[in-house]
Order: C-alpha cells, then structure tokens, then sequence
C-alpha cells in the first residue's frame, strides 16, 4: 500500500493536469522574448482542417504574436499575427495572407476566430462579429501530427527562436482549438460569449498548460462584479 501511495504521489506531480480557466486570464506584462505559455492539445493530429478562436486585449502597435503553431518541418504551420496594429497575419505551412480593414480595437477585448480547410483551400478571419472574405491558401502538407502550440511568443524553431519584438504584451483569454472548420453561428455565439461548443483539440475550460517566465494567470477584471 505504501507504494502505491508513494507511485500516486509521483504520477501527479509529474503529469500536467488540465484546468478550468473560466473567468482567468493570461497576462504577458513586459516585452520580453521569454514570457510564453505551451498549450498541450487533447487530440493529436495531423489535422487538415482547423478553427482557433482567442479573446485578446492589448495595445500592442507593433508586431504581435496571438497565437503560433509550430511542426517539425514548418515553424509558421498555424501562426495568427499582427504585423501592424489593424492588420492580421496567417501563416499556414510557412504561407502567408494579409487580411485589413477588421476591427480591431485598442484597451477593449477583441474577439478573433480564424478558421482554414486544406480540402478547398479556404481561410478566413473574424474579428468582433465582422468576417473577412474567403481566401484560398493551398497547402500540399495538412498540419502535422507533432505540433508545439504557444501563446505569447512567435515560434521561429520548434518549441522557441523567440524574438522579443515578435512578442505578445496584455491579456489572452478563451482560447479554443478545433480540427475542423466552425460554422458561422458557433462563431457569431463565441463572439457574443453565448453557449458554443468547446474546441476538441484546445478548451479554455479544460486546458492544458504551462506559463513560463513571468507568465501570471489572473482573474478577468472585465467580468461583472
């Protein structure tokens, strides 16, 4: 009996255990290249189509990383980032498509959703309600089964080649995975924090995780009191 005691004690100190972060947040509070959290996903890969939806808050102006993907072959397999303030980024597979004109607002929490298919080809970008056209961004690879997925930081190897002026500085929160394409009113619900159905690859409540180097988990002072 004493060892089975001691084996428990071992198991879960050594196993990351997933967490309810309803109501929590993420917050990265400095330009730093080392403050990150790795998401450990539920469902492996490889997957050819995925959804990832994120609140964020921040007044970032200059390059930002929301939310990076990162596979043996490919450091920007599923990569959302903004160059500039106003302006997203997505990378599938090392490819890239700027989408403009999305509202994005400084010091209020921005809803994002990005969705892709390898099977049509098609990406697109919703931000605060407000989709972007349909795009096709072909890829000859889906995303692989080895993934490293990271919030805070843009991955430019495997797990790291982090750069502080690609770095996140605010609050993440809600962040859902899905290996499949969400239909526009799963979508329009997530963004008016309606009843959807959580990511089967990352759910917010029931994630994964650890914060690194000053990473500091945190109630959402936007809640009502």
């Amino acid at each position: 009996m004493k060892m089975l005691v001691v084996f428990l004690v071992l198991f879960r100190g050594s196993s990351a255990m997933a967490e309810d972060l309803f109501g929590k947040v993420f917050v990265f509070p400095s330009v730093s290249a080392l403050p990150h959290v790795v998401l450990t996903p539920d469902k492996e890969g490889p997957f050819s189509a995925a959804t990832v939806c994120l609140r964020s808050f921040t007044d970032n102006k200059g390059k930002t990383s929301l939310f990076s993907v990162a596979t043996p072959s490919y450091d920007n397999a599923f990569l959302l980032y903004q160059p500039v303030k106003g302006t997203f980024r997505v990378h599938i597979n090392n490819k890239a498509h700027d989408f403009f004109d999305l509202p994005d607002h400084p010091h209020e929490w921005n809803s994002i959703c990005w969705t892709w298919e390898k099977s049509s080809g098609l990406t697109q970008l919703w931000v605060n309600g407000k989709r972007s056209l349909r795009v096709k961004m072909f890829s000859d690879d889906i995303l692989a089964e080895k993934l490293s997925i990271i919030i805070g930081q843009e991955q430019d190897t495997f797990g790291g080649g982090f750069d502080e002026q690609q770095c996140f500085v605010g609050e993440l929160s809600d962040v859902h995975m899905w290996d499949l394409v969400l239909d526009s009113c799963e979508i329009q619900n997530y963004m008016k924090m309606f009843s959807f159905t959580p990511g089967n690859v990352l759910n917010w409540r029931e994630l994964t995780y650890k914060e690194n180097n000053g990473v500091l988990v945190k109630e959402n002072q936007s809640k009502d009191c």
